[in-house]
């Protein structure tokens, strides 16, 4: 049996879904993982996410927008920079919260490919590299 790619399984699943009562999505993908698990393809889910949410923001569905911070953001801050964002990009976004601990200050906001990286370390990285000169 010839394996789909992960554009197929994107495609294939969103299609699906689409057409699918919401009740009934769930069991979209849960054959979805089914599938996968018979064909030992599970490690390929992540990829499928990613590519289902470029499927969406094609279809002129919301971008997903990734939030690293150091600090969890609040409700407010989560509606100021969601309608910020959405003035920006002229898009819907979606956004999604990532918690690093790491990070000692500041935020770190990517748009598909384009990271905008306001995260205290780099500002400092950027200052040293500019005394150093």
């Amino acid at each position: 049996m010839r394996k789909a790619s992960v554009r197929q399984y994107a495609e294939a699943y969103l299609s699906a879904a689409q057409a699918a009562p919401v009740k009934d999505r769930v069991e979209v993908a849960d054959r979805l993982v089914r599938t996968l698990a018979r064909q030992r393809q599970l490690r390929l889910i992540p990829r499928i996410a990613a590519e289902l949410e470029r499927l969406i923001a094609e279809q002129g569905g919301p971008i997903i927008v990734k939030v690293r911070s150091a600090k969890t953001i609040t409700a407010a801050e989560d509606a100021e920079l969601t309608e910020n964002l959405e003035k920006a990009l002229h898009q819907k976004v979606k956004i999604r919260h990532v918690h690093e601990a790491k990070l000692l200050a500041g935020v770190k906001i990517q748009v598909g490919d384009r990271l905008i990286d306001n995260a205290l370390a780099s500002r400092l990285s950027t200052l040293k590299s500019h005394l150093l000169q």
